[in-house]
């Protein structure tokens, strides 16, 4: 349950600021109230729902201040993540990225853009190698998905396009994670993902 909930919270089923009431979820999802319960609980703890004083449940109005603060902790953790996964790129490595890259430039929208974003990021973290850090890392991913095609969007309103800037940043990182210094990967990593913040408003 907490899984499903979490994709229609990311997928923007449930809007920023929706009531998440544990009778109306656990008679949609067909379920008892102790798993929408719990459920709710490890989203919160995830900083995607937000319980109010009033004992309601809602979905987390994420402000500037957080957009701010979620892409400047993910700058750090996947700068240091980029650096260690430059280590240890593999040719299997380079094949995957590609592949992700080549499927970002087919997206159909900018939600399948997101995902394969994020997807993307996510094989960076992993091959860092670093549980500690994945696991730092984690909450922010939810955190970020669940607003990337707003960014996406804001971004668009700026007669920006995003899949264009998205796709040649990820293949600049890529250059730099399979044929660059660790620190290369680290400040390609850096610069992609605080290329961002003027969006954070």
């Amino acid at each position: 349950m907490h899984l499903r909930l979490r994709k229609e919270i990311v997928c923007g089923r449930f809007p920023q600021g929706s009531a998440l009431a544990e009778p109306v979820l656990a008679e949609h999802y067909q379920t008892s109230r102790a798993p929408i319960r719990e459920a709710l609980i490890a989203l919160e703890r995830e900083g995607l729902v937000t319980f109010e004083k009033t004992g309601r449940t809602r979905v987390r109005t994420i402000a500037a201040k957080d957009l701010r603060e979620i892409m400047e902790a993910r700058a750090a953790l996947e700068s240091m993540a980029a650096g260690l996964a430059n280590r240890n790129w593999k040719d299997a490595d380079t094949e995957f990225v590609t592949r992700n890259i080549e499927k970002q430039t087919n997206a159909g929208s900018l939600a399948e853009l997101s995902r394969l974003d994020i997807d993307l990021h996510q094989y960076v973290v992993a091959r860092s190698g670093n549980d500690r850090l994945r696991q730092l890392w984690e909450p922010l991913r939810w955190q970020w998905e669940a607003h990337l095609v707003e960014i996406y969007r804001r971004q668009k309103d700026d007669d920006f396009i995003p899949e264009q800037e998205t796709i040649t940043a990820h293949r600049h990182l890529l250059r730099a994670l399979a044929k660059g210094t660790p620190s290369e990967a680290s400040q390609s990593m850096m610069n992609h993902i605080l290329f961002n913040l003027r969006w954070a408003k």
